[in-house]
């Protein structure tokens, strides 16, 4: 057994020393270590490093917890105390950890992002959507979409507030501002600043933004800074594609306000129907071109195709715009909600909370993914190109065969002399020499 004090470092065989098993216990009760030689210290050092390494607790790697997108109990669905008694609010920061978000790394992480996106536009998230530009036409209108908004604003708690120029019915939760008729555009503001005063946060849906800004001359600069900037709340446009504007006579480069509003918007959705998207799916898989619809047809007076208005659910065609200026795109299937879709209400509420979110990517409906439907789509498509029978009986296939085709041996390896060309020349004919050798 060495000890300390026995240790002659200067003059050791370090062979000697390492083959020793009691050396490094010896080693590491030296009092003076700093007069030691370099290679002991470090030896020592490593030694002391290896001891404490052992001694720590392995700690087994965790895996990130899941996101939930819907919250099991009610506390965070519900906006609690939503009374308001100032008039003018200010958008709260959310805190997010790291710089930015992550890339999805697999395709069920790719579905789960896009879908918690979605969802978070419906639930009407705080900054997940300032500006909502909802488009759409008579082949699908955007009624469910605006239906589902507003039964879940209702369901957490958020002021609804409706700016109608169509609609005639409402909920009576719902706060509702005709603006047709003789309705200026500075009392439809004022009467939307009257319907917020009340809240800390709400919804504000216009349901024809081309209404409000071609026929009552609303400033949509002005209207967007009430809404999102002064009363820091969601505001929702409905915008009819089938629309027209009317062309600027005394400006053509003034742009159209359709243009406008894409620019401003931090969410544009395009409403199509669910059967349109199907058959434009087929199309895709036979390589041909998509079919189109409605004015895109170029069709005078066809302004509605068939089976437009899809009644089991609405495609939502959706690009988020980030504050980096990063957007990203998706196509999205809302289904038609049932109650049962929501739990019972609980007293003072007109609807109760969602039970699980519903809306899906298009590739994961079983009706656009299956193989057997696009099949029948496909050879329901084939049978409409023809209107009658192309196919033979072996008797006219024998008939066919035995038929000679003209300079048939022509075409033969050997040659022939059919397809030739014989020509006479005529008294009038001048015959060049040095053309024919060219």
């Amino acid at each position: 057994m060495m000890n300390a004090s026995e240790l002659d470092l200067a003059n050791i065989d370090l062979d000697v020393a390492l083959a020793a098993p009691e050396f490094f216990d010896s080693l590491k009760k030296i009092p003076k270590i700093e007069d030691a030689p370099a290679w002991a210290i470090a030896l020592r050092s490593h030694k002391l490093a290896l001891i404490a390494r052992k001694q720590q607790p392995s700690v087994a790697p965790r895996l990130p917890a899941p996101v939930r997108i819907r919250a099991v109990d009610c506390n965070s669905w519900i906006k609690k105390n939503n009374r308001s008694s100032d008039g003018i609010r200010k958008r709260r920061r959310q805190a997010r950890p790291g710089v930015g978000m992550a890339r999805p790394l697999t395709l069920v992480q790719y579905r789960r992002h896009y879908v918690h996106l979605m969802s978070r536009v419906l639930n009407i998230r705080t900054n997940a959507s300032p500006f909502t530009l909802v488009l759409d036409d008579l082949n699908q209108r955007a009624m469910p979409l605006i239906g589902e908004l507003t039964r879940r604003g209702l369901s957490r708690n958020v002021n609804v507030v409706v700016v109608s120029f169509e609609a005639t019915r409402f909920h009576p939760a719902i706060r509702n501002i005709p603006a047709y008729g003789d309705h200026t555009g500075a009392e439809i503001l004022a009467e939307i600043e009257k319907a917020m005063n009340d809240f800390k946060e709400s919804i504000v849906i216009i349901d024809s933004l081309h209404d409000l800004l071609n026929v009552k001359n609303v400033d949509m600069g002005a209207l967007f800074n009430l809404v999102v900037m002064k009363f820091a709340s969601t505001l929702v446009g409905i915008y009819h594609q089938d629309m027209l504007d009317e062309p600027n006579l005394e400006n053509a480069y003034v742009p159209q306000s359709l243009d406008v509003l894409k620019f401003m918007a931090t969410s544009v959705i395009t409403c199509k129907s669910f059967t349109h998207a199907l058959a434009a799916k087929a199309a895709k898989d036979r390589c041909l071109p998509e079919p189109t619809h409605g004015l895109l047809q170029g069709a005078e007076g066809i302004v509605q195709c068939l089976a437009a208005n899809h009644r089991e659910g609405i495609v939502l065609e959706a690009e988020f715009r980030r504050k980096s200026g990063r957007p990203e795109s998706e196509t999205y299937f809302l289904p038609t909600s049932y109650p049962s879709d929501y739990n019972p209400p609980i007293p003072g509420m007109p609807y109760g909370t969602l039970r699980q979110e519903f809306v899906v990517l298009l590739e994961q409906v079983p009706a656009y993914a299956n193989k057997e439907i696009t099949g029948l789509i496909n050879a329901a498509g084939e049978e409409i190109e023809s209107t009658f029978n192309l196919g033979l009986t072996d008797k006219q296939k024998a008939a066919r065969e035995g038929v000679i085709l003209p300079y048939f041996d022509a075409q033969k390896a050997e040659g022939g002399e059919g397809g030739r060309i014989l020509y006479d020349m005529g008294a009038e004919d001048d015959f060049d020499e040095e053309e024919d050798e060219i």
